[in-house]
């Protein structure tokens, strides 16, 4: 069985590709200007989070991670349900269109941002629950 460490560090990795895609899908479009901040503020914390936990040992590692105060903003940031205002607003946008390839097009960009976001949403909710295990 894999350790906590090693299954918080590659959470932590997960967590930290992820967002880097979806910061990357979502930079310079006016209309996900809302997801790439949310995504660079995920970045961000896992950055932090990741230099608190540099070079610790298993005891400290998991001592440190279980009282980290990011993992309460990580819980945050997802209970703050981006990929729903996201619709909302593509699809607030949609309705000022007459076209239905605008309509197709914000589908097909929210699925693709769904598929990056639903691993995202795994991997922090992973990472959370890694508290109540350590």
């Amino acid at each position: 069985m894999t350790s906590l460490k090693k299954q918080s560090k590659r959470l932590l990795s997960d967590i930290q590709k992820s967002a880097n895609q979806l910061a990357l899908l979502a930079s310079d479009l006016t209309l996900l200007e809302d997801t790439h901040e949310w995504a660079r503020s995920l970045e961000k914390n896992i950055e932090t989070l990741n230099q608190q936990l540099a070079g610790l040992k298993k005891a400290e590692f998991n001592a440190t991670l279980a009282d980290s105060e990011i993992l309460e903003v990580l819980d945050e940031l997802i209970d703050s349900d981006p990929i729903s205002a996201l619709e909302q607003r593509l699809f607030a946008a949609q309705a000022d269109q007459e076209s239905g390839v605008v309509g197709e097009f914000f589908q097909q960009l929210l699925d693709k941002i769904e598929k990056l976001y639903t691993p995202l949403l795994s991997a922090i909710q992973q990472l959370t629950a890694m508290q109540y295990k350590l």
